[in-house]
């Protein structure tokens, strides 16, 4: 009889134990399981914090745009609600600027101004002095004015002015020599100079006249020259400031420094 209680009583006790440890392992993976979730939900939570630390600025940035574009909708708004107010006020044809077109009288003979490009071109198109242009007739025309032909012992005026672009040291008395090394259009230039010097007259030009001729005595304010022949050269070559220029009309018979 106490054989079979005894047996009965341990494998009760090995049910109680056996269900203990059931029981134990199930809160033991129940509070695990708790504590799991916690940690997770911790973690989720601090994703969050950040993933909303990161999207704060952009929502900021968003609402001020979305901000901006509200305010220019209702400006646009406001611009398009005038519209209609000023469509019906009259409209009147817009005339033309007096400044943008330029108008010459229609019974005006005047041309109408250059601009600064056509004087800029016309500028470049005159000749400089000393420049000669064929009139035809062996008759040579300066930029001045002054004409050059035929006429004197060298058969053309233009060869007996260039006998005075070189010294002649055995003429007798003076000889007037132009600087220039023996260049014509300088010796030209300085003559054209000195002609329309002599136009504008002052207390520089000496004007006088000899039957058809006009003999004019013009200081240049500067060195064009040397007196040499025999009485230059006993001087020493001395400078030449001045210009003897004969004329008539326009014609030239001869030049030369003093």
């Amino acid at each position: 009889m106490n054989q079979p209680n005894k047996r009965l009583r341990t494998k009760a006790s090995s049910l109680g134990w056996t269900a203990a440890i059931v029981l134990f392992l199930i809160i033991y993976s129940v509070i695990q399981s708790q504590r799991n979730q916690t940690n997770d939900q911790s973690v989720l939570n601090s994703e969050e914090s950040r993933a909303q630390n990161v999207l704060d600025p952009l929502k900021e940035a968003s609402h001020q745009s979305n901000t901006a574009k509200d305010e220019g909708a209702q400006q646009s708004d406001l611009g398009q609600q005038k519209e209609p107010n000023v469509s019906k006020s009259k409209s009147y044809p817009v005339a033309s600027s007096p400044v943008s077109k330029k108008q010459t009288p229609a019974n005006s003979n005047r041309p109408p101004p250059l601009n600064s490009s056509q004087r800029s071109t016309t500028a470049k198109t005159k000749p400089e002095l000393g420049q000669l242009r064929d009139l035809g007739g062996k008759v040579w025309e300066s930029a001045a004015g002054l004409k050059y032909g035929p006429g004197s012992r060298e058969k053309h005026r233009l060869l007996h002015i260039m006998r005075h672009a070189e010294d002649q040291p055995n003429r007798p008395g003076k000889h007037g020599v132009f600087a220039g090394e023996g260049e014509r259009k300088k010796v030209l230039a300085v003559i054209d100079e000195a002609y329309l010097k002599a136009l504008k007259g002052g207390k520089k030009v000496e004007r006088k006249k000899e039957g058809n001729r006009i003999v004019y005595t013009i200081d240049m304010d500067r060195r064009i020259g040397f007196v040499g022949g025999q009485v230059g050269n006993k001087q020493g070559k001395p400078s030449a400031y001045k210009i003897r220029l004969v004329l008539e009309g326009t014609n030239v018979i001869t030049a030369f420094p003093l």
